[in-house]
């Protein structure tokens, strides 16, 4: 502490007032105060150092065993030489015992601070507390790691907040971030620990601007309020080939590195072919949980955009010279202020168009949406600049290009609702993924004998049949653990796909009934004895649009008939036919209906199969959560930060995801952002770089 802080100032006046801190006389008295005279060769010197109010100089044994003077501190035992070396010694000891044995009163004014409850208390300002939060921002927000080195950050903030901020220097927030991500993880872990279901992780790698591969593994699970929860678990770099072997080797050792190896229920991928081997490695090593009827799961939407793409293929040709406009009216300054004109003149808005990514079909989707009320004006304005510039009519644009855009987009809205249903996060999705299946398959029925459009939908529909003709057991459990629909709604609904599309599911409806007792029994002998009490009614939700197909079900003889089947199917599983004994109805029940909060309500009386329900619809059924991380990422790696090592990027990302998680902000990602790419891009609300000049 600076010994000219007011503090010792303070501290040495009120001493004057208690003490006797008068030093030792100018002439009269030598080092021993005796009064002895001094001789004509020595001369006492006035002691006028500020320490010498804290010490008595006294006479004590020395060392070497003669008598002589020593520096006595007033407050406590200890004391020190006299003779040499000055006065450091004596102020460093002053400055440690003066504060412990001297109160002196706080003389600067108290600073208050108001709560959101209205209750007022002092304020004291916190420099370990401050650096958390900095940190904490910086990785919420995608700041750079010096960020707290910015000598204007620190002028913001002095001027506006806080006069006592000081620069924090960027190894300081560096070591704040490490210990803030370790205190995390060991409080993640713990709470994975007292879990009492499994946990459902999703899998993807992503290929930095660094040339470095990331692989991130994240975790999915229900809290103790019934909640889903999303954690990312590692963000670890691949320096490897992307093999079956090192994918299991980098995920074993995220699981390794939370202790929850033997808590796995599932893993969802996409569709690599290393990815598909890597399952066979977890199994050898007993890793599935629930027999392994569902530990590996293909990315849903990875498949709608297989089957999507395949379509685009048949129509390329109409898009591609939309695309081919759009991209040319902006490719100019002059051009695209011209365009604006020539929309004035046609009653329209002056408005910028984004070409797509044709790897991203859903840009293609959102494009020609964004375009189709433009069709007329785009098509003249574009034409007329072909025919003045000598280029030949085939490559204007028609009448036809226009209707295939709008009957795509008309046929495509489905997919893209699919998608983005099917990409929740705090929301089941094993039990949507039917109900999107149902919706696409009579999208594709309708529009099969288009003239125009036909081929593609048949070359979609194709694809779509080679990964769902089998429906897969996760999708139709979600629907049979849905007290509104059960095993009796799933046959009709598999039934209806099946006409849509000629496929043949009765043998599969076997099959699942079969499935469904098995993994009963797995969980009867983990939880058969187990007993809770009965919770309040949960609220209520609104239906997908596919409950409409099933509003118009009939109850007849066929539903009876199934329910009886399954009661003879299997004895032994007593409360899961008490369960499915029950009549389905789809006007039941159908406001705000929360399928998670319904089956912790009614969780004593289906104990067991409580338990097996909670974890299917905690299951993902898209990778998206995993991919979200890699747009995050995409932020923290970029071309003035790929020097960061890939520790502190795993440091960054998992702090903020895990900050996000906190406030349940994670289902706000950059999807929204992609949006606003494509749409409200006109140029009088100054979110263009370049203003049409009417």
């Amino acid at each position: 502490m600076d010994p000219t802080h007011p503090y010792f100032a303070d501290g040495l006046n009120m001493l004057n007032d208690d003490f006797d801190l008068s030093g030792p006389a100018e002439t009269g008295a030598g080092p021993s105060g005796s009064g002895a005279t001094p001789t004509s060769r020595t001369k006492s010197k006035r002691l006028t150092s500020d320490v010498w109010q804290c010490f008595d100089v006294v006479e004590m044994t020395l060392p070497d065993g003669t008598v002589g003077p020593r520096a006595k501190c007033k407050f406590c035992p200890k004391n020190y030489t006299t003779t040499k070396g000055g006065t450091g010694h004596l102020r460093r000891h002053m400055q440690k015992c003066m504060p412990k044995h001297v109160q002196v009163p706080n003389t600067t004014q108290t600073q208050l601070q108001r709560h959101p409850d209205g209750s007022v208390t002092t304020w004291h300002y916190d420099a370990a507390h401050a650096r958390e939060c900095l940190a904490r921002y910086i990785a919420q927000t995608d700041q750079p790691i010096n960020f707290g080195d910015c000598v204007f950050f620190q002028e913001f903030i002095t001027s506006a907040f806080c006069l006592q901020m000081q620069i924090v220097s960027r190894t300081t927030t560096r070591n704040d971030l490490i210990k803030m991500f370790k205190t995390q993880r060991d409080d993640l872990t713990a709470e994975l620990q007292h879990l009492t279901v499994s946990i459902a992780l999703t899998s993807d790698i992503w290929n930095a601007c660094s040339k470095q591969d990331y692989l991130c593994v994240t975790g999915h699970y229900l809290d103790s309020e019934c909640r889903i929860q999303k954690k990312i678990l590692g963000f670890r770099p691949m320096d490897f080939a992307h093999t079956a072997d090192n994918i299991f080797a980098v995920i074993l050792s995220v699981l390794e590195t939370y202790d929850i190896t033997h808590r796995i229920l599932s893993i969802t991928l996409d569709n690599a072919s290393a990815n598909t081997k890597s399952i066979a490695l977890f199994t050898e090593r007993n890793i599935p949980q629930a027999g392994g009827y569902f530990f590996h799961q293909r990315c849903a939407c990875h498949i709608i955009n297989l089957v999507v793409q395949s379509g685009l293929k048949k129509v390329s040709n109409r898009i591609e010279r939309i695309r081919d406009a759009i991209s040319w009216i902006g490719s100019s300054n002059p051009r695209f202020q011209e365009f604006g004109r020539h929309c004035t003149l046609n009653g329209l808005r002056p408005r910028r168009f984004q070409t797509d990514m044709p790897v991203r079909w859903n840009s293609t989707y959102l494009m020609l949406k964004n375009c189709l009320e433009y069709d007329t004006t785009i098509s003249g304005f574009y034409n007329m600049k072909l025919a003045e510039s000598g280029c030949p009519p085939a490559q204007s644009l028609t009448p036809d290009d226009w209707y295939v855009a709008k009957i795509f987009v008309e046929f495509l809205q489905v997919f893209y609702n699919a998608t983005v249903t099917l990409s929740g996060v705090y929301y089941p999705t094993s039990s949507q993924a039917i109900h999107q299946i149902v919706e696409m398959s009579d999208m594709l029925n309708t529009y099969r004998e288009d003239d125009l459009i036909g081929d593609a939908v048949v070359a979609m529909e194709t694809k779509f049949k080679k990964y769902w003709s089998e429906m897969p057991f996760l999708y139709a459990l979600g629907v049979i653990v849905d007290p509104r629909i059960k095993l009796a709604g799933l046959e009709y609904l598999l039934e209806f796909t099946g006409n849509k599309l000629s496929i043949d599911y009765s043998e599969q409806i076997t099959d699942i009934r079969n499935k469904l007792f098995e993994v009963f029994s797995i969980y009867e002998r983990r939880f058969g004895g187990i007993h809770t009490e009965p919770l309040p009614e949960p609220d209520r939700q609104p239906l997908p649009t596919s409950w409409s197909i099933l509003k118009r079900r009939k109850k007849d003889k066929s539903a009876s008939s199934s329910s009886s089947t399954t009661r003879s199917a299997a004895s032994s599983g007593a409360e899961l036919n008490r369960f499915l004994e029950a009549q389905f109805d789809a006007d039941e029940n159908t406001e705000n209906f929360d399928m998670l909060l319904w089956w912790k309500t009614y969780s004593y009386r289906y104990p067991v199969l409580s338990h097996l329900a909670r974890d299917i619809l905690v299951i993902p059924v898209s990778t998206v959560s995993s991919e979200q991380a890699f747009s995050t990422s995409g932020r923290i790696i970029e071309p003035r930060r790929n020097c960061l090592t890939p520790e502190m990027v795993e440091v960054l990302i998992c702090i903020r995801d895990w900050e996000h998680a906190r406030k349940r902000m994670q289902n706000e990602t950059v999807d929204e952002q992609f949006i606003q790419n494509f749409s409200n891009l006109y140029v009088d609300e100054g979110s263009a770089s370049n203003q049409v000049q009417n």
